[in-house]
């Protein structure tokens, strides 16, 4: 009694082609594997390049911070002689316009 089945050596070339196909199917998953692998090396290459910026920036930052910090209380010293200055001037000022009237008083007497 005769069966379905293919004979033998056809069997033996369709698991070859099969066998060669999934050799392929597992080069390429290797390759996509290897490229995903680069790819993240890439990546987190980068990400340590731009955290490497941040903290940098981050220090420019608070440098500049306190720079601004520095001025503001340089400022604050400067208006407080601009008045100091102003409150001795107005004495000044108005010593010398008591004198002066002093001058003129005692002259018209």
């Amino acid at each position: 009694m005769q069966t379905m089945a293919p004979p033998d050596e056809e069997s033996k070339e369709r698991t070859a082609r099969m066998d060669e196909r999934f050799a392929r199917v597992d080069e390429r998953f290797d390759e996509t594997n290897r490229r995903i692998d680069e790819t993240r090396e890439e990546m987190n290459r980068r990400f340590g390049e731009m955290n490497g910026r941040f903290g940098e920036t981050s220090n420019r930052f608070d440098r500049v911070e306190g720079d601004i910090r520095e001025l503001k209380k340089s400022v604050a010293g400067i208006q407080e002689s601009v008045i100091a200055m102003h409150a001795t001037l107005t004495r000044i000022g108005f010593g010398v316009a008591l004198t002066f009237a002093s001058v003129l008083l005692t002259k018209a007497l």
